[in-house]
């Protein structure tokens, strides 16, 4: 596969369906095996950015000039291992995933002053964060980092991207049956009309809007139903301590 091909292909989908936000921005798509285990090289996640990842990352960018802008990591040797089939699809989909984390920040990057010492101490930690498998204890609700700001602009995303002759699925972009909560084509299906009504507008003119009806039902019906579930494995753990 050529990954060089994937990332140009990607770069190009996220000006197409973010141009008023992108517009004189230099976005960077990195794959894995661009930078070495230190700095994120031997990363578990399928995709990750974070708002000063160019400045951790910017002495790995041969074309480096100091000009600022949103960067994303792509695990693409991880997409590949477990997408065997639809892994373009899967990778395009995971680059709009993160263009979407991109766009829900106050701004694409952070402005601030560079700190040599700081920002390799952040990178190494950046870097350790994504090497690392987590294993949670059950009690994170299940959107966390992924809640319903970050689920409309990405499924918006995947939209322009199909009104594009994108093959993505919603699942692609951001699969919330992975984590318990309803189907991402269900999700996703509830912000087609409001998707087909906004395209040419800013996302952050969209997240500006009450969210649609049926949207926020499913939402806070998966919610409710989460914490529905804590509360019964509470009640059955208290109820395992009492003895006859």
């Amino acid at each position: 596969m050529d990954i060089n091909r994937v990332v140009e292909r990607g770069i190009e989908l996220c000006h197409r369906v973010a141009p008023a936000e992108l517009n004189g921005q230099r976005l960077r798509i990195i794959p894995q095996t661009h930078l070495p285990p230190l700095l994120g090289g031997e990363t578990n996640c399928y995709g990750y950015t974070s708002p000063s990842l160019d400045l951790h990352l910017h002495h790995t960018f041969k074309d480096w000039d100091g000009q600022r802008g949103p960067v994303i990591v792509l695990g693409h040797l991880n997409i590949e291992r477990d997408f065997p089939t639809r892994t373009v699809n899967k990778m395009l989909g995971t680059i709009l995933h993160e263009l979407a984390h991109c766009l829900e920040r106050p701004s694409l990057f952070r402005p601030r002053p560079y700190n040599q010492m700081l920002i390799r101490m952040e990178a190494i930690k950046i870097a350790e964060a994504v090497t690392v498998d987590e294993v949670g204890d059950g009690t994170t609700p299940p959107w966390t980092t992924h809640e319903a700001r970050f689920m409309r602009i990405a499924y918006h995303l995947r939209y322009r991207a199909a009104r594009l002759n994108y093959d993505i699925r919603p699942n692609e972009v951001y699969s919330s049956e992975r984590f318990g909560m309803s189907l991402a084509a269900e999700y996703s299906r509830t912000l087609d009309a409001e998707a087909e009504r906004c395209l040419s507008w800013t996302f952050r003119d969209i997240c500006q809007r009450p969210m649609p009806m049926l949207f926020e039902r499913i939402y806070d019906r998966d919610k409710t139903n989460w914490f529905n579930s804590q509360a019964l494995k509470q009640r059955n753990a208290d109820e395992s301590d009492i003895y006859s």
